[in-house]
């Protein structure tokens, strides 16, 4: 963190940033909060995880809410998505607890190096 800084201050810039990319890109914000938590903050990285994930909640509920009044829901999308994406997260959640954080830090860059540089090529 910072010289200085408030943490709950540098928390809540964090929570700004992550719901403004939220809004603007459809992440859910993990590729910005768990690699600041873990960077800038010093917190453990399945620490992280889950933090990023329970925040993932509150900032999607209000980008939800907000792109629902504009008619900008694909429901047949999300059905098909929900029931099988939580399942997912329970068994991703489950299984990243068996990782060493340094390898499961590893997958994550090599990751959003990789979905970075699709997008870039896109």
């Amino acid at each position: 963190m910072p010289a200085g800084m408030n943490p709950t201050l540098g928390y809540a810039l964090l929570g700004l940033l992550a719901g403004f990319a939220s809004g603007c890109f459809g992440i859910g914000g993990g590729i910005l909060i768990v690699p600041v938590l873990v960077l800038l903050f010093k917190i453990d990285y399945h620490v992280a995880i889950g933090t990023s994930l329970a925040l993932i909640i509150p900032i999607s509920l209000a980008g939800s809410a907000t792109n629902f009044s504009l008619g900008k829901i694909n429901w047949q999308v999300f059905w098909a998505c929900a029931l099988a994406g939580a399942i997912g997260a329970i068994l991703g959640s489950l299984f990243i607890q068996k990782i060493p954080a340094l390898y499961a830090k590893r997958a994550f860059a090599v990751f959003l190096v990789y979905a970075a540089a699709r997008l870039w090529v896109k």
